[in-house]
């Protein structure tokens, strides 16, 4: 926790205690006083509205504030959305929210896979808009990228924005269009970070928060501007396996073939009779082991595609959309790597601030990377605050999909949909 001492107002610090934090900032010398005051709380109670009241007043005590400005709530599927965010609005007194289901909540002290878990802020430096988008397969994608950017655009106002950030049904086919549209809306040099809900049952719906309301079959998001700074970074941590093939035929997120041949034959090359597994009950395993590597020009680094589906042609249906023509590989990893690539991405971010004290730490990361780490996850975190130093607040998701600038590119240029990826969003 950060405290202010009243003489001097110089930072002090506390140690972090029960997964909250405060931050007091001395203002500018000549410039009246602002303050952001940030509260994180958990609750791991198997009733709902106990879970729900318990992280919220967590959260609560710490802003030291009758008002929160901001708050994001994330928790997994253990629970009951609808009477998760009644308690949850009332406590923090209806202040714009957002959120999502998910299948881990990252803490800095823990990796937690049951419970609720929320973010609050109160700020008069800070300013947000919020809004969302439901029954998205009634619109196109387009549109649904356009209404999202245009209703928190009018919530937001006239000031400076300094970032997007959102929560999607993962279900979404294809959200690469809708990013465009959030990019052109929002401007073409602009960081745009978000996640796909999930869910610990596979098949089962997924929610997104917003305000009072829990939200399926839809996007809720957030722009973040005012008197702050953003720094973004992201990174997966596998390599490429083999030489390199070209991706002959695409279709949104459709590979058709690669080396004029069906798509499905770059698995069978590589691991023949283990290839089927693609088709069976095991298929998930050998997304999350052996993704494709799409190798991106502009970046010169590789977006990762997890195979989400065989068709019985053989071609492979994939999480976002494709470039025909792009060079692919079958990726590889390990627990050191993921790890590694954490710090990687903490170090982008912090590089991203430019020199401002960073007042908070958001995670989003692929539920894939959960799964392959196992008890090991905490490690990411560890990297995490290697780079930050220990005592700032991080909260943070597992998430089906993961949308961040690939950072090696021009600074915060185009949003891409990432697998397997760790993104790291540090708030200054």
């Amino acid at each position: 926790m950060l405290r202010v001492d009243p003489e001097n107002y110089r930072r002090v610090n506390i140690p972090y205690y029960a997964r909250r934090s405060t931050i007091f900032l001395k203002p500018p010398e000549g410039i009246s006083q602002m303050a952001t005051h940030i509260g994180i709380g958990f609750s791991r109670h198997r009733d709902n509205q106990q879970a729900a009241r318990e992280a919220a007043t967590q959260a609560k005590m710490d802003l030291r504030a009758a008002n929160t400005a901001w708050a994001m709530l994330l928790c997994t599927g253990h629970y009951d959305p609808q009477k998760i965010v009644p308690v949850v609005n009332e406590t923090l007194r209806n202040p714009k929210l957002i959120g999502c289901s998910t299948t881990g909540i990252i803490l800095s002290g823990s990796i937690e896979t049951r419970g609720v878990a929320v973010l609050a802020i109160a700020s008069d430096e800070m300013k947000f808009g919020d809004g969302f988008v439901e029954h998205l397969d009634t619109m196109s994608p387009q549109d649904v990228g356009l209404e999202l950017a245009k209703r928190c655009l009018a919530d937001f106002g006239a000031h400076g924005r300094q970032v997007f950030v959102f929560f999607v049904d993962s279900r979404l086919k294809n959200i690469s269009p809708l990013l465009k549209s959030v990019q052109g809306t929002l401007g073409n040099i602009f960081p745009v970070v978000g996640a796909g809900s999930c869910n610990h049952v596979q098949g089962k719906n997924t929610f997104k928060f917003y305000r009072g309301r829990v939200l399926t079959n839809a996007v809720s998001g957030v722009i973040m501007g005012g008197h702050m700074a953003v720094g973004v970074g992201s990174q997966h941590g596998w390599r490429p396996l083999g030489k390199p093939r070209t991706i002959s035929v695409a279709v949104d997120n459709v590979i058709r073939s690669i080396d004029d041949r069906p798509a499905y034959n770059i698995y069978e090359q590589y691991f023949e009779q283990e290839a089927a597994q693609l088709r069976g009950r095991r298929s998930e395993q050998m997304a999350i082991l052996y993704p494709l590597g799409i190798f991106i020009e502009e970046s010169r680094n590789y977006l990762l595609r997890n195979a989400v589906d065989i068709q019985k042609d053989g071609s492979i249906v994939c999480q976002g959309d494709i470039p025909q023509g792009a060079r692919v590989h079958i990726m590889i990893g390990n627990k050191d790597s993921c790890k590694q690539a954490a710090r990687i991405a903490a170090e982008e971010a912090h590089q991203n601030l430019l020199g401002k004290e960073p007042k908070l730490i958001i995670v989003l990361e692929s539920m894939s990377r959960q799964k392959l780490l196992g008890r090991m996850a905490f490690q990411e975190v560890v990297k995490i605050k290697e780079v930050f130093g220990p005592r700032i607040p991080i909260i943070g998701m597992y998430a089906d999909g993961e949308v961040s600038p690939m950072q090696s590119a021009e600074r915060f240029k185009r949003p891409h949909l990432q697998n397997e990826s760790i993104t790291v969003l540090a708030i200054g």
